[in-house]
């Protein structure tokens, strides 16, 4: 009320303040993990964290996770994948006079790729070394018995130590079936692993959609045989993609190709390739070859600002790269959109060109997301504050506050020419927009583009 006495009433008025961003650099991966009763959404900032609250299999089931945390990425948002059809690899193998059932630790066809075996020490009866391998990845237990009050029970050792398998130890065996003798080595190969269907992976997208500050998402494909559901899985991330930047929770998605192993050379590998890629073209769609450096691409990209591009920067954790491809195979690969990795001499394993499966530059895209984003926060903040020309023209301050940011930064820039600006920003409501409530915001951005390509003229004088 006003004063009656006189006197002096002051007012103080906050200045609404806009708080930062979330840090880019997140990604969101779908994938199987060890059984839960809830498959909640979580977070960690490392690897290590990563494998404490699923359990050590992610080696197995989330490489990905592994290949991104040691590239850079800030933090990776885990959905676990849940899923009726799914089930998990198994093996039995006969002793003298045991019966050993081995369980990978989660469920996917990833447990079809384990081989376990064991042998009873000669002489020994009654004591075992067992072996039980996942590609390069070896565990070997040695001098382990069946006895249940032994500390070095077999079923309890590889159940409580081992990152791949469980183990039930059981007396029942058919009379007419063959065991091995003491000193023999049974071996076998796991069988029997599903993997999530592209319904199973769209559920766990679902679950992403509340994670805002999520930029990068990949699934975890285990089975590359089935081509038709590798690409499904793919479009089903760019759509996912799609439907978060109009809500302005903008992110791309990753992608893989095959493994070189499906085919007979690298000819018949980038023709597949080419096959599986033509039907996908997206500014939200990353398409990465060879198989298996996906992770690294998404920790490279994660741990860079924005507006720098991938382009010719090295990744780290990968020893070589499943396949090589020639230089007429590169520039196939180039052409069609494919983010290629290579093997540099004197530089490493490098990104041969930083794009998304349209030919849009990667860094161009992310600029743009993260101008989205800005303008969304700011534009929150104002809510409820913009029925006067007052209220506009703050907003208007403020998104321009940010663009010059952004401009200091380098991530956008003027023309050439330096006619046009490096951003435009206008704030404005008709009078029926103010009936009807609303302000619009239109801006206009130009992002940094990568200088890939260098032509030289060189003069030579006699």
């Amino acid at each position: 009320m006003g004063l009656i006495l006189p006197g002096v009433e002051i007012k103080v008025v906050k200045e609404i303040v806009v708080g930062q961003l979330n840090p880019g650099g997140v990604l969101g991966l779908v994938g199987f993990v060890e059984d839960q009763t809830e498959y909640k959404v979580a977070r960690a900032s490392s690897y290590k964290a990563l494998r404490e609250r699923f359990g050590a299999s992610i080696d197995a089931t989330l490489p990905t996770a592994k290949s991104a945390f040691i590239n850079g990425i800030s933090e990776v948002v885990v959905t676990p994948i849940e899923s009726r059809s799914a089930a998990k690899a198994t093996l039995e193998l006969r002793t003298t006079e045991k019966l050993l059932r081995f369980t990978a630790r989660s469920r996917g066809a990833w447990g079809n790729r384990l081989r376990a075996s064991v042998q009873e020490r000669l002489g020994q009866p009654g004591t075992y070394r067992l072996v039980v391998s996942l590609g390069a990845t070896t565990e070997v237990y040695d001098g382990l018995t069946v006895s249940q009050e032994d500390e070095k029970n077999l079923a309890k050792v590889v159940s409580l130590q081992s990152d791949l398998v469980s183990l039930d130890v059981g007396d029942s065996r058919k009379k007419d079936e063959k065991s091995a003798t003491s000193g023999e080595m049974v071996e076998g190969t796991f069988a029997g692993g599903r993997g999530a269907s592209p319904k199973d992976v769209e559920r766990a997208l679902e679950r992403l959609e509340s994670e805002e500050d999520v930029d990068l998402i990949a699934a975890e494909l285990e089975d590359y045989s089935k081509p038709e559901e590798v690409s499904e899985v793919h479009k089903l991330l760019e759509a996912h993609c799609k439907r978060m930047s109009d809500l302005c929770a903008n992110r791309i998605g990753l992608g893989s190709a095959p493994p070189s192993e499906l085919y007979r050379s690298a000819d018949d590998e980038v023709e597949g390739i080419l096959k599986q890629r033509a039907s996908m073209a997206s500014d939200r769609f990353i398409y990465c070859a060879p198989h298996g450096v996906a992770g690294a691409v998404a920790g490279l990209i994660g741990s860079i600002q924005p507006h720098i591009s991938p382009t010719y920067k090295e990744v780290g954790g990968l020893k070589s790269l499943s396949r090589n491809y020639s230089a007429s195979q590169l520039k196939s690969l180039l052409q069609a959109n494919v983010l290629v990795l290579e093997e540099k001499r004197g530089r490493g394993i490098i990104v041969e060109k930083g794009i998304c499966t349209s030919g849009e530059q990667i860094s161009v895209q992310r600029t743009a997301d993260r101008a989205v984003r800005g303008v969304k926060k700011i534009s929150d903040a104002f809510i409820g504050t913009l029925n006067n020309s007052s209220g506009r023209v703050a907003l208007k301050e403020k998104i321009t506050e940010y663009f010059i940011q952004m401009e200091r930064e380098g991530a956008i820039v003027p023309s050439s020419d330096l006619k046009d600006a490096s951003f435009k920003v206008d704030v404005y409501a008709s009078d029926d927009d103010i009936s009807k409530g609303i302000v619009r915001v239109d801006v206009a951005v130009r992002p940094v583009r990568a200088i890939d390509y260098i032509y030289g003229t060189i003069l030579v004088r006699a």
